[in-house]
């Protein structure tokens, strides 16, 4: 796996114990890029940069790709950062000793080190449980079963009282970004004090004074000996009166942990940020989140879930506020111990933050960190074993047999399996609760992503390797066509740059062997999951088993239906790979839900004021009204529609006269409805097409009611003025891969006012 190096290192190898040929290679430094071949006299490699990727790869005889990785933890050794990477080739043995490389760095009294394993958990948690000292809640899940205890909502209520919802049982939908709440289990401090290092110079430049000599030097760590570690200020960091028993809640915390399960968080793009506390929190409050962040840099974690991340920090002008305890004309220079975040977001929307940890307060310039992170919140790593190449669309897995002979038959293109069904008509049937969703008879619209495996991690030794895939598409009857759309793929060593969004990942114009013919060139894409196996480019591993995003209006063209896509992929030579195609059906339907209101208006001819005003005199009391409305999808993805009326200041009951087949007195609001049970998987997916089903008209449908003769009228006897309201509710079956499958566009509304005249 690839391994994320920060500023500069010398790279060495330690040892080789393989046979089969070695290499590592250094992608987006400053100096020292490269494929470095490893032998017996392979020297040092000096690399440059502030953020870089090494890889490790190995050949076993039909071509080198990637070893497996992992991280030793880092030492100091005569002045120098120093930790190893260990390696396993493609061999029978898992010793990780096939290829051992050495990094070295002079550590810098400015440098710091943090290192460390990131674990996921799961299972009935109502807080982060692989956290001693303090009780972290991290989700707002977690928030609102930690209610449910007595002794922990105490907690919650002694130091975040403002956070407490109001009692309702049904609770608020999750807010988008939750911060966590920390609970300190060993002393009253709601966080801990701000701390600094002192650091006390070896030497002193002559001609500077001893309170900025030590800040001039070079801060290599062998000009400085640390010192001792001080307060920022003997005024912040109060404790606070609390009525919880601390004891206490750290017995139930120690129970409850049992309910959940860690595993290793593998392959994690890791953000860090060094938190600026509040000038509350200063003071001595709870942790708020509120405060600013500066970003430091990324890590990812190896197989194992460990990671190394290295940054640096200026001495600090702090000297002022310390002088209680640094005597005049002392050489020292300070150091303010970061309080470090986590986070990791997401590489979908990389501005979007999937969570964030609550602070690790006062590191150290050395200092492990064991990052523990909820699975619910973090999408999983990308990796292949035996899967199809159309694997997924969004979170919807495509199960059945890949359909590697391309064709079209009705057989070949039913994907049922994963608790999840793609007809052969293109209409999906979620089910697998992974999704997010479940929807039965739906289309398909939006921008949907498009998983798979184009390189198996289980794949044979003298398997061929897919190189370039192409996508094609074709509506029945009709010719098939490159899809042209660019795909975007960010590199993890590019993650600074300004603006960056990603490499071209295609199309670019590539000599294919299509449909067996000559060469010729067509648009293609660059299989980046074979890039990473195989040549140690450093394409961020997030998503990589994404490979398209289909913006799906452009293949509908105007109008919905079945569109068949093809993907096959193609070797370095320009040959189809055996067995890499696939070819799937989908129904595509844009096209907006046509629904809304027409006229709402008497029969007669009442007294009409503008703004919807009627006045009516005692002879038009029971004059009919009529209502027009209309919910439909022509391609039968309705899902259902409701039609109501409301009156202020007191409901309404009414006789509907037309149309016949909703014809009755409505006491309950509900003029009409509609919807098909029977428009399920089970039953073929035979539609529902709303009121152009069930009133015959692609137009509006007219509604005509009246009071009901218990009602005596529109407006009852003394009433001087109501409000007759009328609602208009209504879903199409449609997804992307991620949304709910059901698409609501909002409940319409209309009303008129009634005056006696």
């Amino acid at each position: 796996m690839l391994i994320s190096m920060h500023g500069n290192w010398t790279i060495s190898v330690k040892s080789k114990e393989a046979s089969f040929p070695q290499r590592f290679v250094v992608s987006g430094a400053i100096s020292g890029n490269g494929t470095h071949d490893v032998t017996a006299t392979t020297p040092p490699v000096t690399v440059t940069g502030n953020q870089w990727s090494l890889a490790i790869l190995n050949d076993p005889g039909n071509g080198f790709r990637l070893s497996d990785t992992r991280i030793k933890f880092p030492t100091i050794v005569s002045g120098n950062f120093v930790f190893d990477i260990e390696s396993n080739d493609a061999g029978g043995d898992k010793d990780f000793n096939d290829l051992v490389l050495t990094c070295t760095s002079p550590a810098s009294a400015t440098d710091y080190m943090l290192y460390g394993n990131v674990s996921l958990y799961s299972g009935f948690c109502r807080f982060n449980p692989c956290i001693r000292r303090w009780l972290v809640i991290d989700t707002y899940t977690q928030f609102l079963e930690a209610l449910k205890v007595d002794q922990l909502k105490a907690a919650i209520k002694d130091l975040y009282p403002e956070r407490i919802p109001p009692t309702n049982p049904n609770p608020p939908d999750p807010p988008p970004f939750f911060t966590p709440m920390m609970i300190n289990l060993t002393d009253d401090l709601p966080i801990p004090q701000k701390r600094v290092d002192v650091f006390r110079s070896v030497q002193v430049n002559e001609g500077s004074s001893k309170k900025t000599a030590a800040r001039e030097m070079a801060p290599s760590i062998s000009n400085f000996k640390f010192d001792r570690t001080v307060s920022l200020s003997k005024a912040t960091s109060k404790a606070v009166s609390t009525t919880f028993n601390r004891a206490d809640l750290a017995k139930i915390t120690d129970n409850l942990r049992l309910r959940c399960s860690v595993e290793p968080g593998v392959n994690i793009t890791l953000k860090f940020s060094e938190y600026d506390r509040t000038a509350a929190e200063l003071a001595g409050s709870a942790y708020t989140g509120t405060g600013d962040r500066l970003q430091l840099g990324h890590a990812i974690s190896d197989m194992n879930g460990n990671y190394i991340f290295r940054f640096s920090q200026s001495f600090s002008e702090l000297v002022n506020e310390i002088d209680n305890d640094i005597p005049t004309g002392e050489d020292v220079a300070v150091q303010a111990r970061p309080d470090i975040i986590v986070s990791v977001a997401d590489s979908l929307h990389p501005s979007a933050i999937l969570h964030e940890t609550a602070p690790y307060f006062n590191v150290p310039q050395m200092r492990r960190i064991d990052i523990c992170l909820p699975k619910e919140k973090i999408n999983p790593s990308s990796l292949c074993f035996n899967g199809n190449l159309i694997g997924s669309l969004g979170n919807v897995f495509i199960g059945g047999n890949q359909n590697s002979a391309g064709s079209l038959s009705t057989a070949a293109l039913d994907r049922n399996g994963y608790n999840n069904h793609l007809s052969a008509s293109g209409k999906i049937t979620v089910h697998n609760s992974m999704a997010g969703f479940g929807v039965d008879c739906a289309c398909w619209g939006g921008s949907i992503d498009v998983k798979g495996c184009m390189y198996n991690l289980q794949r044979k030794k003298n398997d061929p390797i897919v190189r370039f895939y192409t996508i094609r598409f074709k509506k029945p009857g009709g010719s098939w066509q490159f899809v042209t759309q660019n795909y975007l793929h960010p590199k993890f060593s590019k993650r600074f740059i300004p603006f960056y969004n990603g490499d071209l990942v295609g199309p670019h114009t590539t000599s294919l062997k299509v449909d067996g013919a000559a060469a010729q060139p067509v648009p293609a894409y660059i299989n980046i999951q074979a890039e990473v196996f195989f040549d140690g480019i450093d394409w961020e591993f997030s998503n990589l088993d994404r490979y398209a995003q289909l913006n799906s209006a452009i293949y509908e063209a105007g109008t919905p239906g079945k569109v068949y896509f093809l993907v096959e992929g193609y070797d370095a030579a320009g040959n189809l790979v055996p067995g890499a195609k696939d070819l799937i059906a989908l129904y595509i339907n844009n096209r907006p839900l046509e629904y809304g209101f027409g006229n709402i208006d008497f029969t007669g001819a009442p007294e009409k004021i503008p703004c919807g005003l009627f006045k009516l005199l005692p002879s038009e009391m029971n004059m009919p009204l009529t209502v027009q409305f209309k919910a439909f999808d022509a391609w039968g993805f309705t899902d259902f529609y409701n039609l109501t009326i409301g009156k202020c200041p007191q409901a309404i009951e009414v006789d509907v006269s037309s149309p016949l087949s909703i014809a009755g007195t409505k006491s309950a609001g509900v003029l009409a409805s509609g919807s098909n049970a029977n428009n399920t998987d089970a039953n073929n997916c035979p539609g529902y097409y709303g009121t152009l089903g069930d009133f015959g008209t692609n137009g509006f449908v007219t509604v005509t009611l009246q009071p009901s003769a218990a009602e005596g009228g529109w407006l009852r006897p003394g009433e001087q003025f109501a409000v007759l309201s009328f609602g208009l509710d209504a879903a199409i079956r449609r997804t992307n891969g991620y949304n709910s499958g059901i698409g609501n566009p909002g409940a319409h509304g209309a009303a008129i006012y009634l005056q006696p005249k």
